[in-house]
């Protein structure tokens, strides 16, 4: 077993028997799918977030205070520690590239997207919804889709600065596009995948 991304490889001992990672960009639906898959199989779900929350806590540092002097090592504080815990514990990982940091040692590793018209629809409608307290509100769908390209290019180049991997899907074992798939829809599709999978956990 081993990561996908050099900096992480070497010789690690995995005592958890259970780890799904969910990649996918903005307002492609990771945290949602994250949380059911985790509900479906009892064990607990994670994203990059709940990482970056916690070097900012050791640095005694708000998230916001962090996010304006994150830097590259940050982010590979951040992809260490979702290796550190998807080797450890049971559990659910969602961010952007945790299938690529955790590798083959994830049992099942997906990639979630939706056209950048649908997934900013998403956004625009949590920011009225204040569910992203944290992200600055946009003025139009325009301006929130123009973010989310941009977000997904700056997030790309970094990975290839600081990883020199490619945005390719050759890794994973699932593609979904739920660009016109209900919650449901979804839902159901992903469950079938987890029954075929992991037959014993869902008994």
């Amino acid at each position: 077993m081993e990561s996908f991304i050099e900096e992480f490889q070497g010789d690690h001992e995995k005592t958890s028997e259970l780890v799904v990672t969910v990649d996918g960009p903005s307002g492609a639906g990771t945290g949602t799918l994250a949380s059911f898959i985790a509900e479906e199989l009892g064990i607990n779900c994670y994203s990059a977030g709940d990482f970056f929350r916690g070097i900012a806590a050791d640095r005694d540092m708000t998230v916001e205070e962090l996010g304006k002097v994150a830097d590259k090592q940050t982010d590979l504080k951040v992809d260490r520690r979702t290796l550190e815990k998807g080797l450890s514990e049971n559990c659910v990982i969602e961010a952007r590239i945790p299938s690529r940091v955790l590798g083959t040692y994830s049992d099942l590793r997906i990639y979630l997207t939706a056209d950048l018209e649908e997934r900013a629809k998403r956004v625009s409608k949590d920011q009225e919804e204040g569910k992203r307290e944290n992200e600055e509100k946009s003025e139009s769908l325009e301006e929130v889709k123009e973010r989310i390209r941009k977000r997904d290019e700056e997030n790309w180049r970094r990975y290839k600065d600081y990883y020199g991997i490619e945005n390719t899907k050759d890794i994973y074992d699932v593609l979904i596009d739920n660009t016109e798939m209900t919650i449901d829809e979804q839902q159901e599709q992903v469950r079938k995948i987890l029954e075929r999978k992991f037959p014993e956990q869902l008994e």
